[in-house]
């Protein structure tokens, strides 16, 4: 295999791999904050944090301030195994795009993790 097509398919791996602890940290931050939202609504104070049942990826793509300048925002995740119609993007690109997403992922994680600590400090 081509070493280029390697790296395309190792990048991919990796943001799978990534959506998928997004997807797991955002459902743990999730359920620490509705349960901590518990007493506060107990005491009258309530609107601080309202859980949401999407996905990591739907709530990156709804809120303006998780986006990234760096990262190309995809209309969707589209398997490139799968969809012939779509352009064919060049090995450099696809790399590129990939590394974008996987430092996103990463920063995300990162404030994800910032935020529950601050949750646990309160």
């Amino acid at each position: 295999m081509d070493p280029t097509k390697d790296k395309v398919t190792t990048l991919t791996q990796k943001v799978d791999a990534l959506h998928q602890l997004v997807d797991q940290v955002d459902a743990r931050l999730s359920d620490i904050l509705s349960r901590a939202q518990s007493p506060l609504e107990d005491s009258g104070v309530s609107g601080l944090y309202t859980p949401r049942s999407s996905s990591a990826r739907g709530t990156f793509m709804s809120e303006p301030s998780l986006l990234h300048k760096d990262v190309l925002v995809d209309s969707g995740y589209v398997d490139p195994e799968r969809s012939g119609a779509e352009q064919k993007l060049s090995p450099e690109v696809q790399i590129q795009r990939l590394t974008a997403q996987l430092t996103a992922a990463y920063n995300r994680i990162a404030a994800l993790e910032e935020q529950l600590l601050a949750n646990r400090v309160h």
